[in-house]
């Protein structure tokens, strides 16, 4: 079916309702936009479905919601999970509120129990949700930092792991053959006996948990001063909260950004990667009136940080995250929880974790990127009786504790607050722990590039570019002679100078990485939905002018690299 049957399907079909219909009326004479509406039907990939908001096959709306609840209750079914019922959780996003109970409706329609958050709620709470209730699934209706016009459907499975490709695939699967009318949606789901209010009990047991985490008190400086931002999120019921249980009294809040509202009215993104996200709280942290920003983004599971040092507000990275909280946890944690511990990180995180590990005789595991894949991680550790220490990605999440199973922005806002009220307490910021490890261990740089392709012939010519890097051995970039080529989508490490190969055992993902002899590390991944790939430089060197040179150098010689790539006939 083209762009123009599904459109003409949907103005004829008795499930859409009236005013829907009112609304693709007013496209006629629009082809661009009918096409873009209708030319696929939403897909529902590792991710769940993520869209614009509005009428169409191509659009977050109830009807996509519907069929999307649908395909989970047949998959849950076929499982035998369904008695066990699914959470569902929701964000302070358009239509939020909505597309959750009409994923209640179709999911009680057919028997299965909800259990539905009466008010907005970060998504790592959906993920505690799950276990403590024990139930078959959840949902969190979510477009995590996207724009305001943006919304999505998060899957997890029982386990509280956001959905593996496996069960996602079946679920897409079962979606693709449903029509509107094979969708069950009960009439007053609320008022049935499946459907069960989540309030303040689930929100206690969850915060119960998280003080397991609290070091003691005697080691750290409460006196801390914190600026938190919500975004205009999820967690401005939440973060304030923790905080002051552990101990934490000169908390500020920013008041413009602690209403939630979907229109992220006071940023022009709510992402706490940028820094303009915390453009309102500098302004409001003056000189140096304290000690360490947060932010966290509008469905709570990522959190951006600053620290005041040396006359002003100094961001820091996920990686840079990542480093400290494995540093500080290993060195406060008790023994137990340590020895024969892990740390996980994705393939495109830091090495940096490596010879911090290697100290306290830790392992680290690598994952491919999602958060997923850590969290199916824990239970494998959790499985063989091992210390699950810290997980962490580049892009700003990180989880400690094994009651969620997702990155969660209130735990690590707890985190960051603790970390800098233990070295606050030493005369130190997190800058200056943060340099300490690099003198002792080595300065390891990041970077992030994204390539974006303007036409058509771009993307074929990027595609091209990918797999000849694939098939030609590349033997040396920026005068360094590269060791290994690990092709992910084939799940084969190359050994460069002996040409011998051995297996990848991680799922399969389009991802290219070399690593040259002196350990920088080049990573490729091309965007299997959009004209884009993503290149994750890591550095290293002895001091941080040798590092800065060699990153600076890779960058210039990928970027080379691509621009000679779409430049081939």
């Amino acid at each position: 079916m083209d762009a123009k049957q599904r459109f003409k399907h949907w103005l004829d079909d008795d499930q859409i309702d009236d005013a829907t219909k009112q609304e693709l009326r007013s496209l006629e004479g629009h082809d661009d936009e009918i096409h873009d509406r209708f030319f696929k039907v939403l897909e529902f990939g590792t991710g769940g479905m993520r869209g614009k908001i509005g009428a169409g096959s191509n659009r977050m709306n109830i009807y996509t919601i519907r069929l999307a609840s649908q395909a989970l209750a047949t998959a849950l079914k076929e499982a035998e999970l369904a008695k066990r019922g699914v959470a569902i959780a929701h964000d302070s996003r358009r239509m939020s509120r909505e597309f959750t109970e009409e994923a209640a409706k179709v999911l009680v329609g057919n028997g299965i129990p909800v259990y539905v958050f009466g008010e907005i709620a970060p998504t790592p709470l959906l993920s505690f949700a799950v276990r403590h209730w024990k139930t078959g699934a959840g949902i969190v209706i979510t477009a995590s930092h996207n724009p305001p016009e943006y919304n999505g459907f998060k899957c997890y499975q029982e386990d509280g792991v956001q959905m593996l490709p496996e069960q996602a695939n079946r679920i897409s699967q079962v979606m693709a053959d449903l029509d509107l009318a094979d969708v069950a949606v009960h009439a007053d789901a609320k008022h049935s006996a499946l459907w069960t209010t989540l309030g303040s009990e689930t929100n206690e047991a969850y915060f119960s948990a998280i003080k397991t985490l609290l070091p003691p008190k005697k080691e750290h400086d409460l006196s801390l001063k914190v600026l938190y931002t919500p975004l205009h999120g999820t967690g401005a019921a939440y973060v304030p909260d923790v905080l002051a249980r552990a101990g934490f009294e000169e908390v500020g809040t920013v008041p413009e950004q602690m209403v939630p509202d979907g229109e992220f009215p006071t940023v022009k993104s709510p992402n706490p990667e940028e820094a303009g996200a915390f453009e309102l709280a500098f302004a409001q942290a003056g000189q140096g009136g304290y000690d360490l920003l947060l932010a966290t983004d509008p469905d709570g599971d990522r959190v951006g940080s600053a620290v005041w040092h040396d006359g002003t507000y100094k961001l820091l990275n996920g990686n840079q995250v990542g480093i400290l909280m494995s540093d500080y946890l290993l060195a406060t944690l008790p023994k137990d929880r340590v020895e024969n511990g892990v740390i996980i990180k994705t393939i495109v995180s830091t090495e940096m974790i490596g010879p911090i590990a290697a100290e306290h005789n830790v392992d680290v595991l690598d994952t491919l990127t999602g958060f997923k894949y850590i969290g199916d991680q824990m239970g494998r550790l959790e499985c063989e009786g091992r210390p699950y220490i810290l997980g962490f990605e580049e892009s700003y999440g990180y989880l400690a504790g094994m009651f969620v199973r997702d990155k969660d922005a209130v735990m690590a806002s707890l985190l960051l607050a603790q970390m800098a009220a233990y070295y606050k307490s030493e005369g130190r910021t997190l800058i200056d722990q943060l340099e300490r490890l690099m003198e002792k261990h080595g300065f390891y740089l990041e970077a992030l590039r994204s390539y974006s392709f303007n036409s058509s012939a771009e993307a074929e010519q990027a595609k091209q570019l990918i797999e000849t890097l694939r098939t030609n051995t590349m033997t040396e970039i920026a005068g360094e002679t590269i060791e290994y080529r690990r092709d992910y989508g084939r799940s084969v490490e190359l050994h460069v100078p002996t040409g011998d190969e051995t297996p990848i055992t991680l799922p399969k993902e389009e991802v290219i990485q070399w690593e040259t002899q002196s350990g920088q590390r080049i990573t490729l991944r091309p965007s299997g939905t959009e004209p884009k790939m993503k290149l994750y430089i890591g550095a290293r060197a002895a001091t941080r002018s040798e590092a800065e040179a060699k990153r600076s150098a890779l960058e210039a010689a990928f970027d080379d690299i691509v621009a000679q790539g779409l430049a081939a006939e």
